[in-house]
């Protein structure tokens, strides 16, 4: 007489793919995610972009600096759109991952109208604005690439561009915008101009006001009138802003490699 034992079974520990996301916690991801995208392509194309070509006055230079600086953010927003789709794939959350569908088509179509307004402004053998062409750039205007900031750093950053806006608005509308102007003005409300030791080490204040610098235009250079200005809030953040005749504008970023708080100009 055989006695027949029995194992028990092995308990598997469950994987987060191992049971389908729930509908009602799926949809509340997937739709505000889709809108999000949406609407952070829409806003990056009128007052990213837009502003930008608008804010170069028909400088070509600038002009194409920020065409291929477009077209590299909707690429890296095709990459973002994939890895999400993966995730949410791996988490079976079906209607998540359709919801990045329609992003990723609305950012391919972006790309591609870019790519063929670079294509009828820059003809050539190669027919398209391809990798190798924002590859380029990326690699020729490494020194126009803000770096970045920490969440806490980005607050105060914020906090003191929502001071200038105001300022330079004022002047703008005024008709003032020479930089002695715009450092007093800057001064009212509160900054410190930055200072230096005679090794260039940082003595205090924040404030720093220049001129628009000269571009070269036909057959001279040219210095725009206007002021730029540049606000050290922390080592990691800046207020970078100008105001000339055309428009004013106040942004948030990281120090530039070369410049600091101050976007240097193209021409590498």
């Amino acid at each position: 007489m055989t006695a027949s034992s029995t194992e028990p079974r092995r308990r598997r520990g469950r994987r987060p793919w191992s049971r389908r996301t729930p509908r009602a916690a799926d949809l509340a991801i997937g739709i505000p995610l889709l809108l999000l995208e949406a609407g952070s392509l829409v806003l990056d194309a009128m007052f990213g972009h837009g502003l930008e070509i608008w804010a170069a006055q028909g400088n070509s230079g600038q002009i194409e600096t920020a065409d291929l600086a477009y077209m590299a953010r909707l690429q890296n927003f095709l990459v973002v759109v994939l890895v999400v789709a993966v995730l949410a794939l791996v988490s079976r959350a079906p209607w998540t991952v359709l919801s990045q569908v329609p992003a990723a088509i609305l950012a391919g179509v972006m790309l591609t109208a870019a790519q063929h307004s670079w294509d009828r402004s820059h003809p050539g053998p190669t027919g398209s604005a391809s990798e190798g062409a924002v590859s380029r750039y990326r690699e020729n205007n490494a020194f126009r690439m803000p770096g970045e900031m920490s969440p806490e750093s980005a607050q105060d950053a914020q906090r003191d561009a929502d001071r200038v806006e105001p300022v330079l608005e004022r002047l703008w509308e005024s008709g003032t915008w020479d930089p002695r102007s715009v450092r007093e003005a800057l001064l009212e409300v509160g900054f410190q101009e930055e200072r230096f030791g005679p090794k260039g080490e940082r003595l205090g204040g924040t404030l720093g006001v220049r001129n628009m610098g000269s571009r070269f235009e036909t057959d001279h250079y040219v210095t725009p009138e206007g002021a730029l200005v540049g606000i050290r809030v922390h080592d990691d953040a800046c207020v970078t802003a100008f105001v000339q005749k055309a428009n004013y504008v106040v942004k948030t970023n990281g120090p530039y490699i070369e410049g600091g708080c101050f976007e240097p100009p193209a021409g590498h």
